[in-house]
């Protein structure tokens, strides 16, 4: 073989060794590339089965999940719950041959009735052997729409005696159905709801985010399918306890929560009931209140002919800085004073009877009165009954220069002002002012507006 054959076979053999390389190459990155397809798809169902891929909820605004597994305060009677469209039944039939199938109320309100079937049982063209009992066949339906269980007992048993005599027919309810309601008025957020028939009107409000501040608590319409209208009072219900007062829901209700016809304005050292849920936050909000003024503000209704006292004895929260022997209320340019430790202690007392728009106010029990303006040292000072207003001057360190002492005024916390005088009677919470001196006194007046017309005569001499 010649060198330049040999050459040139060599160099095909090397060309094909490149290819071959560059192939396994190509093969093995492709593999690699499908592996990695796989794996990301598998990534992605996860992710998706995981739930991390689905768009939760908040991205479209508010979700409020019906709580299917709630259930009644107590066992409902079967005789008395209401059948309708989407009620999951196990009906048991008794007769000359006895059995039983579940099923469920149509959306169009039918219960299907099912018998033993002679019939080979097949699915997609295969058959499963001989025919049992349990092999049924829907043989009619009939309407079921707001039929309580009682009398839905009698019409499902008058319509099987077309197939089965004697016969007798029961019902074991195994999922409840799912309301749709709809909650209006002076609510966070009016709306359409999904309920369950042991839900009540407060579950209902609740979904809709609670009544806003000046929703009416004690007259709510309840207006059902049948147009019937009901009138509730969730105050009964909160404050006594009265279950009737907060009834069940059923399909097509309608919740309206209009505003409050009859208010009036709490405030002081004193809070709502309503304004805190929970016990455990209430006591660490009490116990943060202790070393703090506080003012609370709470817009109340009351019902026609309800008295203070009562109202506060139910309706409010008492903290320990409440003065209650100084409550009072505030009716246009009247106050009127009654004594609410008196009340509670013996039952008896003034207990005026409310109007609307009064403003009730529940005082802090003061234990200091305040020194301010004119004074070297102006700050609270604890209250001495023993003590004159001078010796409470010197407690606050004495007047500064520039002090208006002839000017000294005694603030009370009703709002009386009283001019200074060393005998003047002070009371817990009261403020002695000290105001600042004006810049002159109004002999310096006069002598500068003399000085002044005295230049002005000078200078129209001179001009003459």
């Amino acid at each position: 073989m010649s060198p330049k054959k040999s050459r040139s076979s060599g160099t095909l053999s090397k060309q094909k060794q490149l290819r071959q390389i560059i192939f396994e190459e190509d093969r093995t990155i492709d593999q690699g590339s499908d592996l990695g397809i796989i794996l990301v798809m598998m990534g992605l169902l996860f992710w998706f089965l995981a739930g991390v891929g689905q768009v939760s909820g908040e991205s479209f605004g508010r979700q409020m999940p019906v709580e299917l597994g709630r259930v009644p305060e107590q066992p409902v009677s079967i005789d008395d719950y209401v059948l309708n469209a989407g009620d999951s039944l196990l009906i048991i039939v008794k007769g000359s041959f006895s059995y039983s199938y579940p099923t469920r109320i149509t959306p169009t309100g039918q219960l299907v009735i099912m018998l033993p079937s002679s019939r080979r049982m097949t699915t997609f063209g295969q058959t499963f052997g001989e025919v049992s009992l349990v092999n049924l066949e829907a043989v009619g339906y009939m309407e079921v729409v707001d039929v309580a269980v009682k009398k839905a007992r009698k019409q499902v048993a008058e319509a099987f005696r077309d197939f089965i005599r004697p016969v007798e027919i029961d019902f074991v309810l195994i999922g409840a159905r799912l309301c749709k309601i709809n909650v209006l008025g002076d609510v966070q957020w009016p709306g359409s709801y999904l309920v369950t028939p042991f839900m009540r009107v407060e579950d209902g409000i609740d979904l809709a985010g609670g009544i806003t501040s000046m929703g009416s608590v004690s007259n709510i319409s309840l207006v059902r399918r049948s147009g019937d209208t009901l009138r509730v009072n969730l105050r009964r219900y909160r404050e006594d306890g009265e279950l009737n007062a907060n009834p069940p829901l059923s399909d097509g209700d309608i919740i309206y929560v209009p505003k409050m016809e009859l208010f009036v304005l709490l405030r002081g050292a004193v809070f709502a009931k309503e304004a805190v849920d929970e016990p455990g936050i209430q006591l660490v909000f009490l116990t943060d209140t202790l070393s703090r003024q506080f003012n609370a503000e709470h817009w109340l209704e009351f019902e026609p002919g309800e008295r203070v006292c009562d109202f506060l004895e139910s309706r409010a929260v008492l903290i320990p800085q409440s003065d209650l022997a100084h409550c009072y209320i505030q009716r246009g340019d009247e106050r009127i004073f009654f004594d609410m430790q008196e009340y509670l202690a013996t039952g008896q007392g003034e207990n005026t009877q409310l109007e609307h728009g009064d403003i009730v106010t529940v005082p802090r029990s003061e234990r200091f009165v305040y020194m301010t303006g004119e004074l070297r040292k102006p700050g609270p000072v604890i209250y001495n009954e023993a003590l004159t207003l001078n010796q409470y001057l010197g407690h606050a360190g004495g007047f500064s220069s520039t002090a208006n002492l002839g000017a000294i005024r005694v603030i009370y916390p009703d709002g009386r002002t009283r001019r200074a005088h060393p005998d003047i009677q002070l009371e817990p919470g009261a403020m002695i002012f000290v105001p600042r001196k004006p810049l002159y006194e109004v002999r310096d007046w006069v002598g500068l507006a003399a000085s002044a017309l005295g230049l002005v005569a000078v200078i129209l001499a001179f001009g003459e």
